[in-house]
């Protein structure tokens, strides 16, 4: 369905920590074994250590990696050398106004990722990511000049406010969990849709 929306990448959270229901391993292979480009799957993941997450990788068959955990910089060196051909996300989390925190980051990650991503971090439920909150803009924008690694914005996003998102930032790719589900927690056609349609006409305009 999500590809039937033109949805471009397909997110497998594997083991998340957010308390919501993941896919197994054998069931993300499955499925992302269907995605034929130009979407494709991505495996989000907790993992810390460069074996592990190769691993991980290569058993559901993907070559796309979300980087979500306290994963250090040596780590993500040591993964691009065991899985060069991986392409590799790490999520930067937003909280509050902390660029300079975050640039000290993407500076450290740049020369081993292909994106970074920026996603909120909830001080009431100590989460990071699949909040379905928004985090502070402008310091995501902040990153995007900065960086020498593309941006992909996440973060409470939906089909209501990611026209203005992307129109603020001006990132490279925008990211949706929770903005696009119904209130089962499944994701909706309807909004799916929706949200391609406003985040491409706002990718069209800049």
């Amino acid at each position: 369905m999500l590809v039937e929306c033109n949805v471009d990448l397909v997110g497998f959270p594997l083991g998340a920590r957010c308390g919501a229901e993941n896919a197994g391993e054998s069931e993300a292979r499955e499925i992302m074994g269907r995605i034929r480009p130009p979407a494709f799957g991505v495996v989000i993941t907790y993992l810390g250590k460069a074996e592990d997450v190769a691993a991980l990788c290569e058993s559901v068959g993907t070559t796309a990696v979300q980087l979500h955990g306290d994963i250090g910089a040596e780590e993500i060196r040591r993964l691009r050398v065991i899985s060069p051909g991986l392409f590799i996300i790490k999520t930067l989390v937003v909280r509050g106004d902390d660029f300079e925190r975050l640039a000290v980051a993407a500076d450290l990650f740049a020369p081993y990722v292909d994106a970074l991503l920026t996603d909120t971090f909830d001080e009431s439920t100590g989460r990071w990511g699949a909040t379905g909150k928004t985090h502070d803009w402008s310091v995501s924008r902040r990153l995007v000049e900065h960086s020498a690694r593309p941006l992909i914005l996440a973060g409470g996003l939906t089909p209501d406010n990611v026209a203005r998102a992307i129109q603020e930032v001006r990132p490279a790719a925008v990211d949706a969990h929770t903005g696009v589900e119904d209130d089962r927690g499944r994701k909706d056609r309807a909004l799916v849709e929706r949200f391609v349609a406003e985040a491409r006409r706002a990718f069209a305009s800049l």
